[in-house]
């Protein structure tokens, strides 16, 4: 034979192209690296359902802006514009007992309706979030009885006033119609 000790028909194939291929990295190697993989520290978003606003306790309750405008004007007119702004009065104070009543009603409802979720919840953070918004609730309620306080106290008081301006404003004007049909 010649140089090599290999047969002709040995030399056409080459032996390396019909060795079966190993994998390059071994089960055991692959299994390791998805340990690795899982074992490190995976940075997990949760992302939030809700996003509360609370109010602060700290806030200030705003009163209600009263202008009274100056009546200008004979007696009498002045006598007719007092009536009006009674009578204007009266019904803001009915008109705010109205709105009072719905508001707390529909907060009510609102308390009602998280609680009856409420005990339907399993999850944790659900369970926060609806006992955060049913305090957040509780917290209007009570803020909407102190401004509804404030609101009727401060109408009931202008209320009075110009009651009381109406009497004597009312009583002088008699005084002059007397004087005025007596000539």
């Amino acid at each position: 034979m010649a140089i090599d000790d290999k047969p002709l028909y040995f030399k056409t194939f080459e032996e390396d192209s019909y060795k079966e291929e190993t994998p390059r990295t071994s089960p055991e190697k692959i299994e390791r690296e998805e340990y690795e993989e899982r074992r490190q520290p995976r940075e997990v978003t949760v992302e939030r359902r809700t996003i509360h606003t609370m109010l602060r306790e700290g806030q200030e309750l705003k009163s209600l802006k009263r202008v009274s405008p100056e009546i200008i004007g004979s007696l009498f007119d002045r006598v007719e514009f007092l009536r009006t702004r009674i009578n204007e009065i009266q019904s803001v104070l009915e008109t705010r007992k109205r709105l009072h009543e719905e508001l707390i009603k529909e907060i009510d409802t609102d308390i009602n309706d998280k609680k009856a979720l409420l005990a339907g919840l399993s999850d944790i953070d659900d369970i926060r979030d609806f006992k955060l918004d049913i305090s957040t609730l509780r917290m209007e309620k009570r803020r909407e009885n102190v401004q509804f306080w404030r609101d009727i106290f401060e109408l009931t008081s202008e209320l009075r006033d110009l009651m009381e301006q109406y009497q004597t404003e009312s009583k002088i004007a008699n005084l002059f119609k007397e004087l005025k049909s007596g000539e």
